[in-house]
């Protein structure tokens, strides 16, 4: 990833970064909005994020800001919310099983930087897509050659998840290969975005925060995929934040969420704050000001699988509490605690929840959390029903079965 190696050694890299969720829907509207899944409403697949919610595009319209978001994903559809506060919004690069959109939506995005109104600031959202499934190879990154496995590019992933039980070191291996030469493929293009931006003289002036809505779990707790656990391969994710004239390639270690980033811009821009935001600004980390105290940051997780009959596994009713390297989950469900601390256990495969002495504190933090949680909501979300198309693309993800 040179590009963005690039990107974190003109700025700072936040190496303990956690999504709010394991997929893409609630982690993106907490991105927007800097509340919770239980705040902003969008929880189970297909629910459309308030039209009461104020999203980071809005507040930043409200400056003075030109505002466009390019889209490649059936989640983050204008029916489904998220075009709030947008000037320009473009989901024309929405592709189904195997598409590869990284090349058309950079194309499309210096299309608009290019006839954007130039009297104006402008705040961008580009949501790049390739390396969620289907993992496809590009020759250009080859990390895969050798392999002589049964498995290959843009495989089924219903038909992977059947082979769980049968899959061989050498093939997850080969998966993760793929999937490293898809954020290969990723960062080539966002190069072309940030060349481009020096190339019309906006490099210099130009605040760029990359974030990830969540990470991929390669059977490292026996799932391919993600939407069902709240491990840490798909909860930490990456986060850089640079700011011209800031701080430059300082790495910071503090815990800290995604419900961040919308606080963070809005202050580096000079806009309002959100009185109802549940994030911090980060600015302290990237200006070497004093930074905050360590907080505890939550997860959640409520995905219901259209059928459990077929797939009760992917049923899952889940929180999180993260206090520094201690990380406590509690299934809804069954009413089951696991503690982790992943300091000792990067993993996540030794469960401390009846042995350590904070877990007490930390089971009655988080009941405490839970109980709370959702109070300041904007309401119960509409759930919107897929179209066959979509419905047939939401499969090939692996979403539904």
């Amino acid at each position: 990833t040179p590009n963005m190696d690039r990107l974190g050694a003109e700025g700072v890299v936040f190496r303990r970064a956690f999504s709010t969720a394991p997929w893409t829907q609630p982690a993106i509207a907490s991105v927007f909005t800097s509340r919770m899944p239980s705040s902003h409403g969008v929880l189970r697949l297909r629910h459309v994020l308030s039209s009461e919610a104020v999203t980071l595009a809005e507040r930043l319209g409200e400056a003075g800001y030109q505002t466009a978001g390019f889209v490649t994903h059936d989640l983050l559809q204008r029916k489904l919310g998220y075009a709030q506060g947008f000037d320009h919004w473009s989901q024309d690069h929405v592709g189904g099983h195997g598409a590869i959109t990284s090349a058309k939506l950079t194309d499309s995005v210096l299309a608009w930087l290019d006839t954007r109104e130039t009297g104006a600031p402008f705040f961008l959202f580009v949501h790049y897509f390739d390396p969620h499934f289907v993992y496809q190879h590009h020759a250009e990154h080859d990390l895969t050659s050798g392999y002589e496995g049964p498995l290959e590019p843009g495989m089924d992933i219903w038909k992977l998840r059947n082979l769980r039980p049968q899959l061989t070191p050498e093939d997850v291996d080969y998966l993760v290969g793929l999937y490293r030469e898809e954020i290969a493929f990723t960062d080539r293009h966002l190069g072309r975005l940030f060349r481009h931006l020096d190339a019309i003289g906006l490099g210099e002036n130009t605040v760029i925060a990359l974030v990830a809505d969540h990470g991929e779990e390669f059977m490292r707790h026996g799932w391919i995929g993600h939407t069902r656990t709240l491990y840490d391969e798909l909860l930490r994710v990456p986060l850089l934040i640079r700011v011209p004239g800031a701080e430059a390639g300082r790495e910071v270690e503090v815990p800290v969420s995604a419900l961040d980033v919308a606080p963070t811009l809005l202050e580096v821009a000079g806009a309002a704050p959100d009185p109802r935001a549940q994030g911090i600004s980060l600015l302290p980390f990237l200006t070497g000001a004093a930074p905050p105290p360590e907080r505890d940051l939550h997860a959640e997780v409520s995905f219901e699988a259209p059928r459990p009959d077929v797939y009760e596994e992917q049923t899952v009713f889940l929180t999180a509490l993260i206090r520094g390297d201690l990380k406590l989950v509690h299934d809804l469900v069954a009413d089951r605690f696991t503690l982790f601390d992943r300091s000792a256990d990067p993993d996540e495969r030794v469960d401390l929840v009846a042995t350590h002495p904070e877990a007490e504190a930390l089971r009655s933090a988080l009941r405490a959390w839970e109980e709370a949680r959702g109070s300041d909501s904007w309401g119960s979300a509409e759930l919107l029903e897929p179209d066959d198309e979509e419905l047939e693309r939401l499969r090939a993800l692996g979403y539904v079965r």
